[in-house]
């Protein structure tokens, strides 16, 4: 069990690396996708809510740390997943059709989506040049894509 967590703990600091190396500079028409909610996302499927809870709040704030928004990701993320659990949960043990786990995906990217661009706006603290509607409907369009690609790949492995 503690190895799993270590496992995890490491794969998720790679979803935010390759947030930060990688899918930053792959923008379609200004969106971007955000794998780590992937990671979170598959994370609700293994773990109890509290302990997802953990895993989010931390690498939110590790994401934030390297994004330079302090707290927006960690916050929107732990209450997107706080949201969002008990439905993933009770998806755990069924196989999922390829439209389903982009239906989940895109809809958890678009409250993620909705509350961060609400705080973003709340706090008028950051300035960023995108358009509402490219943040709400095309991050979450390219982050269900993305996470829907990584399912293919996944296969039926564990």
């Amino acid at each position: 069990m503690r190895n799993n967590v270590l496992k995890h703990i490491a794969v998720g600091v790679i979803f935010v690396l390759s947030q930060l190396l990688l899918f930053q500079y792959l923008t379609i028409f200004g969106a971007l996708a955000d794998p780590l909610l992937v990671f979170c996302l598959w994370l609700a499927l293994r773990y109890k809510r509290f302990e997802v809870l953990l895993f989010v709040a931390g690498l939110g704030l590790f994401q934030d740390a390297l994004f330079d928004t302090w707290g927006l990701n960690m916050f929107t993320k732990t209450v997107t997943i706080f949201l969002t659990y008990r439905f993933i949960s009770r998806n755990s043990e069924i196989k999922l059709l390829f439209w389903q786990v982009f239906a989940l995906i895109f809809s958890a990217a678009f409250v993620h989506n909705l509350f961060y661009l609400g705080f973003t706006f709340f706090l008028d603290t950051y300035q960023y040049p995108f358009s509402p509607v490219i943040m709400m409907l095309g991050n979450s369009l390219y982050t269900a894509i993305i996470g829907s690609i990584l399912y293919i790949l996944k296969g039926d492995s564990n």
